[in-house]
Protein backbone atom coordinates (compact mmCIF):
# COMPACT_ATOMS: atom_id res chain seq x y z
CA UNK A 1 0.00 0.00 0.00
CA UNK A 2 2.44 2.41 1.01
CA UNK A 3 3.73 2.17 -2.58
CA UNK A 4 0.95 2.81 -4.88
CA UNK A 5 0.97 6.73 -4.00
CA UNK A 6 3.96 7.00 -5.94
CA UNK A 7 3.50 4.65 -8.36
CA UNK A 8 0.56 7.12 -9.03
CA UNK A 9 2.67 10.08 -9.03
CA UNK A 10 4.86 8.78 -11.51
CA UNK A 11 2.32 7.60 -13.96
CA UNK A 12 0.50 10.79 -14.04
CA UNK A 13 4.23 12.60 -14.85
CA UNK A 14 4.45 10.23 -17.71
CA UNK A 15 1.20 10.73 -19.04
CA UNK A 16 1.53 14.83 -18.43
CA UNK A 17 5.36 14.39 -20.84
CA UNK A 18 3.11 12.56 -23.31
CA UNK A 19 0.54 14.86 -23.61
CA UNK A 20 2.60 18.02 -23.70
CA UNK A 21 5.22 16.45 -25.95
CA UNK A 22 3.54 17.37 -29.80
CA UNK A 23 3.94 21.18 -28.69
CA UNK A 24 7.18 21.27 -26.47
CA UNK A 25 9.08 18.92 -30.02
CA UNK A 26 6.86 21.48 -32.41
CA UNK A 27 8.82 24.87 -30.63
CA UNK A 28 12.33 22.53 -30.62
CA UNK A 29 12.31 22.00 -34.17
CA UNK A 30 11.16 25.69 -34.91
CA UNK A 31 13.50 26.90 -32.73
CA UNK A 32 16.58 24.47 -34.24
CA UNK A 33 15.06 25.94 -37.84
CA UNK A 34 15.63 29.48 -36.57
CA UNK A 35 19.31 29.05 -35.15
CA UNK A 36 20.86 27.30 -37.93
CA UNK A 37 19.66 29.83 -40.07
CA UNK A 38 21.06 32.75 -37.91
CA UNK A 39 24.35 30.76 -37.30
CA UNK A 40 25.59 30.75 -40.95
CA UNK A 41 24.71 34.69 -40.89
CA UNK A 42 26.87 35.18 -37.81
CA UNK A 43 29.32 32.20 -39.35
CA UNK A 44 30.02 34.05 -42.42
CA UNK A 45 30.25 37.24 -40.84
CA UNK A 46 33.46 35.31 -38.41
CA UNK A 47 34.68 33.76 -41.83
CA UNK A 48 35.08 36.82 -44.03
CA UNK A 49 35.85 39.56 -41.06
CA UNK A 50 39.05 38.68 -39.19
CA UNK A 51 38.20 41.45 -36.34
CA UNK A 52 34.73 40.42 -35.45
CA UNK A 53 32.43 43.35 -35.13
CA UNK A 54 31.75 42.38 -31.46
CA UNK A 55 28.87 44.37 -31.14
CA UNK A 56 27.03 42.95 -34.37
CA UNK A 57 27.43 39.84 -32.98
CA UNK A 58 25.84 40.47 -28.99
CA UNK A 59 23.47 42.47 -31.07
CA UNK A 60 22.63 39.35 -32.90
CA UNK A 61 22.59 37.10 -29.80
CA UNK A 62 20.12 39.32 -27.80
CA UNK A 63 18.16 38.88 -31.33
CA UNK A 64 18.23 35.28 -30.93
CA UNK A 65 17.32 35.33 -27.86
CA UNK A 66 14.25 37.29 -27.90
CA UNK A 67 13.30 35.36 -30.66
CA UNK A 68 14.04 31.91 -28.88
CA UNK A 69 11.76 33.02 -25.63
CA UNK A 70 9.25 33.82 -28.54
CA UNK A 71 8.92 30.67 -30.17
CA UNK A 72 9.31 28.85 -26.52
CA UNK A 73 6.32 30.74 -25.35
CA UNK A 74 8.01 32.69 -22.89
CA UNK A 75 6.59 35.99 -22.21
CA UNK A 76 8.66 38.53 -20.14
CA UNK A 77 7.68 41.03 -18.17
CA UNK A 78 10.16 43.50 -17.85
CA UNK A 79 10.04 46.51 -15.06
CA UNK A 80 13.45 49.04 -14.98
CA UNK A 81 14.13 51.30 -12.28
CA UNK A 82 17.34 52.31 -14.30
CA UNK A 83 17.87 51.22 -18.02
CA UNK A 84 21.51 49.48 -18.51
CA UNK A 85 22.81 52.82 -20.22
CA UNK A 86 26.71 52.06 -19.64
CA UNK A 87 29.09 48.81 -19.22
CA UNK A 88 28.31 46.98 -16.05
CA UNK A 89 28.54 44.14 -13.96
CA UNK A 90 25.19 42.52 -14.35
CA UNK A 91 24.35 40.34 -11.07
CA UNK A 92 21.01 38.12 -11.77
CA UNK A 93 19.35 35.66 -9.34
CA UNK A 94 19.24 31.98 -11.04
CA UNK A 95 16.05 29.71 -11.44
CA UNK A 96 16.30 27.96 -14.59
CA UNK A 97 18.50 27.73 -17.71
CA UNK A 98 15.95 30.43 -19.39
CA UNK A 99 17.32 32.90 -17.50
CA UNK A 100 20.03 33.22 -19.74
CA UNK A 101 18.10 33.65 -22.96
CA UNK A 102 16.16 36.64 -20.36
CA UNK A 103 19.56 37.94 -19.54
CA UNK A 104 20.98 38.64 -23.03
CA UNK A 105 17.69 39.68 -24.36
CA UNK A 106 17.52 42.97 -22.03
CA UNK A 107 21.25 43.39 -20.95
CA UNK A 108 23.45 42.58 -24.66
CA UNK A 109 27.01 41.55 -22.55
CA UNK A 110 28.86 38.45 -22.67
CA UNK A 111 28.61 35.94 -20.75
CA UNK A 112 30.13 33.08 -19.09
CA UNK A 113 30.38 28.88 -20.02
CA UNK A 114 32.64 26.83 -18.48
CA UNK A 115 35.82 25.43 -20.38
CA UNK A 116 34.77 22.13 -20.96
CA UNK A 117 31.47 23.52 -22.66
CA UNK A 118 34.07 24.95 -25.98
CA UNK A 119 34.51 21.02 -26.89
CA UNK A 120 31.42 20.13 -27.04
CA UNK A 121 29.79 18.94 -30.61
CA UNK A 122 28.01 21.64 -31.88
CA UNK A 123 28.39 24.72 -29.36
CA UNK A 124 31.91 24.82 -29.33
CA UNK A 125 32.23 26.81 -32.49
CA UNK A 126 29.51 28.94 -31.14
CA UNK A 127 30.40 29.86 -28.14
CA UNK A 128 34.33 31.02 -30.01
CA UNK A 129 31.59 32.94 -32.23
CA UNK A 130 29.90 34.68 -29.86
CA UNK A 131 32.94 35.39 -27.72
CA UNK A 132 31.85 33.76 -24.70
CA UNK A 133 33.64 34.18 -21.64
CA UNK A 134 35.39 30.36 -21.03
CA UNK A 135 36.64 29.87 -17.52
CA UNK A 136 38.46 26.87 -15.39
CA UNK A 137 37.16 26.05 -12.16
CA UNK A 138 39.87 22.73 -11.72
CA UNK A 139 42.25 24.46 -9.29
CA UNK A 140 42.70 27.50 -7.24
CA UNK A 141 45.27 29.38 -9.47
CA UNK A 142 42.35 29.17 -12.53
CA UNK A 143 39.97 30.37 -9.91
CA UNK A 144 42.05 33.48 -9.86
CA UNK A 145 42.66 33.51 -13.49
CA UNK A 146 38.96 33.61 -14.25
CA UNK A 147 38.81 36.81 -11.90
CA UNK A 148 41.06 38.49 -13.97
CA UNK A 149 39.46 37.24 -17.51
CA UNK A 150 36.53 38.95 -15.78
CA UNK A 151 37.71 42.21 -14.53
CA UNK A 152 39.48 42.69 -18.22
CA UNK A 153 36.38 42.06 -19.91
CA UNK A 154 34.62 45.16 -17.73
CA UNK A 155 37.99 46.94 -18.15
CA UNK A 156 37.32 46.78 -21.80
CA UNK A 157 33.82 48.44 -21.62
CA UNK A 158 31.92 45.61 -21.94
CA UNK A 159 29.16 44.22 -19.78
CA UNK A 160 29.11 41.10 -18.06
CA UNK A 161 26.73 38.95 -16.66
CA UNK A 162 26.63 37.10 -14.01
CA UNK A 163 25.09 34.94 -11.78
CA UNK A 164 26.31 34.95 -8.06
CA UNK A 165 24.45 31.87 -7.00
CA UNK A 166 26.56 29.37 -9.07
CA UNK A 167 23.21 27.40 -9.98
CA UNK A 168 20.04 27.77 -9.79
CA UNK A 169 18.03 27.79 -6.91
CA UNK A 170 13.92 27.02 -6.92
CA UNK A 171 13.14 30.16 -4.35
CA UNK A 172 11.56 31.41 -2.67
CA UNK A 173 14.34 33.95 -2.47
CA UNK A 174 18.22 33.43 -2.80
CA UNK A 175 20.20 30.65 -3.01
CA UNK A 176 23.73 30.62 -1.32
CA UNK A 177 26.04 34.02 -3.10
CA UNK A 178 29.54 33.11 -4.09
CA UNK A 179 31.00 36.48 -2.34
CA UNK A 180 34.24 36.67 -4.69
CA UNK A 181 31.69 38.13 -7.40
CA UNK A 182 31.26 41.14 -5.20
CA UNK A 183 35.42 42.02 -5.20
CA UNK A 184 35.32 42.01 -9.55
CA UNK A 185 33.32 45.10 -8.94
CA UNK A 186 34.47 46.47 -5.75
CA UNK A 187 38.13 46.40 -5.96
CA UNK A 188 37.66 48.04 -9.42
CA UNK A 189 34.97 50.15 -8.83
CA UNK A 190 32.52 48.78 -11.60
CA UNK A 191 28.96 49.89 -11.92
CA UNK A 192 26.60 46.83 -11.48
CA UNK A 193 23.10 46.92 -12.08
CA UNK A 194 21.03 43.77 -9.93
CA UNK A 195 18.26 41.70 -11.55
CA UNK A 196 15.60 39.96 -9.87
CA UNK A 197 13.61 37.07 -11.62
CA UNK A 198 10.69 35.35 -10.80
CA UNK A 199 8.57 32.63 -12.83
CA UNK A 200 5.05 32.80 -12.61
CA UNK A 201 4.59 28.88 -12.12
CA UNK A 202 7.45 27.73 -9.65
CA UNK A 203 7.83 24.08 -11.92
CA UNK A 204 9.85 26.71 -14.22
CA UNK A 205 12.52 26.33 -12.17
CA UNK A 206 14.90 23.53 -12.92
CA UNK A 207 17.19 22.09 -9.94
CA UNK A 208 18.31 19.60 -8.18
CA UNK A 209 17.77 15.99 -9.98
CA UNK A 210 15.50 17.12 -12.41
CA UNK A 211 16.57 15.77 -15.78
CA UNK A 212 16.59 18.33 -18.75
CA UNK A 213 15.02 16.78 -21.48
CA UNK A 214 11.56 15.24 -19.23
CA UNK A 215 11.40 19.26 -17.28
CA UNK A 216 11.98 20.54 -21.05
CA UNK A 217 9.49 18.88 -22.72
CA UNK A 218 6.56 19.71 -19.59
CA UNK A 219 7.23 22.89 -19.45
CA UNK A 220 7.82 23.72 -23.10
CA UNK A 221 4.74 21.91 -23.59
CA UNK A 222 2.71 24.34 -21.63
CA UNK A 223 1.12 27.26 -23.88
CA UNK A 224 2.66 29.68 -22.49
CA UNK A 225 4.77 30.91 -19.93
CA UNK A 226 5.02 33.89 -17.79
CA UNK A 227 8.69 35.52 -16.14
CA UNK A 228 8.87 38.21 -13.99
CA UNK A 229 12.13 40.67 -14.29
CA UNK A 230 13.03 43.50 -12.31
CA UNK A 231 16.24 45.25 -13.48
CA UNK A 232 17.38 47.74 -10.12
CA UNK A 233 19.43 50.98 -10.30
CA UNK A 234 23.00 50.66 -10.92
CA UNK A 235 25.25 50.75 -7.89
CA UNK A 236 29.14 51.68 -7.86
CA UNK A 237 31.09 51.40 -4.53
CA UNK A 238 34.26 50.15 -3.83
CA UNK A 239 32.68 49.25 -0.44
CA UNK A 240 32.12 45.54 -0.82
CA UNK A 241 29.50 45.08 2.38
CA UNK A 242 27.69 48.01 1.07
CA UNK A 243 27.89 46.46 -2.59
CA UNK A 244 26.92 42.83 -1.17
CA UNK A 245 23.73 44.49 1.03
CA UNK A 246 22.45 46.25 -1.74
CA UNK A 247 22.21 43.25 -4.57
CA UNK A 248 21.14 40.88 -2.23
CA UNK A 249 18.88 43.06 -0.68
CA UNK A 250 17.35 44.39 -4.37
CA UNK A 251 17.41 40.42 -5.65
CA UNK A 252 15.75 38.77 -2.27
CA UNK A 253 12.81 41.57 -1.86
CA UNK A 254 11.82 42.12 -5.18
CA UNK A 255 11.69 38.04 -5.77
CA UNK A 256 9.70 37.62 -3.27
CA UNK A 257 6.96 40.46 -3.90
CA UNK A 258 7.19 38.89 -7.58
CA UNK A 259 6.34 35.55 -5.90
CA UNK A 260 3.91 37.06 -3.39
CA UNK A 261 1.84 38.45 -6.82
CA UNK A 262 2.04 35.64 -8.52
CA UNK A 263 0.77 32.74 -6.01
CA UNK A 264 -2.15 35.31 -5.61
CA UNK A 265 -3.03 35.45 -9.24
CA UNK A 266 -1.98 31.29 -9.42
CA UNK A 267 -5.21 30.74 -6.61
Amino acid sequence: MADSKPKKHWSMNKLGIVLLSPLAIGRLLVAVLFTFVLYLIVAGIDIFYKKKPQELLRAYMSYWCRNMLSIMGVKVHVEYEEKPDKPALILSNHRSYIDIFINLAINPGRIIAKKEVASWPMLGRRIRIYDVLQIDRSSMNSRIENIRKMENVLLNNQSLIIYPEGTTHRGPGLGPIRESTYRIASNNNFPVYPVAIEYKKPDDAWVGEDLFVPHFIRRAGVPQRHVGVKVGKSIQTTDNKELKAYVEGFMQRETMRMREEFDSENR
